[in-house]
């Protein structure tokens, strides 16, 4: 229930202090040893992720093996598909890991290799019609 509904205030009790014109603030708590809290700075892994970490260990997946194997690995760590795409694609957009491309050869339509294949067969010809007579004839006539 809440404090509304019983009317008696619920939560930790509060230290209260006056300053020198009487005003009400609450005094900053210590933690339990009176001293400050140190924070403690995590290692970076790769890509800049906290080391260790199951994103660390498909970021290194993704960078040694590619897109698919570093799926494999985060859906064993018990990751979600949509969570590792995020990942690859946040990596991606800021330029931290490319995809490999392999190169294709170009292809070449049906029409194309269908001409080339008829003026090979007709430059085939050509040479075979002409015998070296004709050629010397051709010769003596320019």
């Amino acid at each position: 229930m809440s404090s509304k509904k019983t009317g008696k205030p619920e939560g930790k009790p509060v230290a209260k202090t006056a300053d020198d014109k009487g005003r009400q603030s609450v005094k900053a708590s210590e933690n339990k040893t009176g001293t400050k809290r140190t924070i403690v700075a995590k290692t970076k892994g790769e890509f800049g992720v906290v080391a260790g970490t199951r994103k660390e260990q498909v970021a290194i997946e993704l960078k040694a093996n590619g897109r698919e194997a570093a799926l494999k690995l985060g859906e064993k760590l018990g990751l979600a598909k949509g969570t590792i795409t995020s990942w690859v694609g946040s990596w991606k957009t800021k330029g931290l890991w490319k995809p490999v491309v392999e190169a294709k050869p170009a292809k070449t339509t049906k029409g194309i290799k269908a001409i080339e294949q008829a003026a090979e067969a007709a430059a085939d010809v050509a040479a075979k019609a002409m015998t070296p007579e004709d050629a010397k004839r051709t010769d003596q006539d320019a």
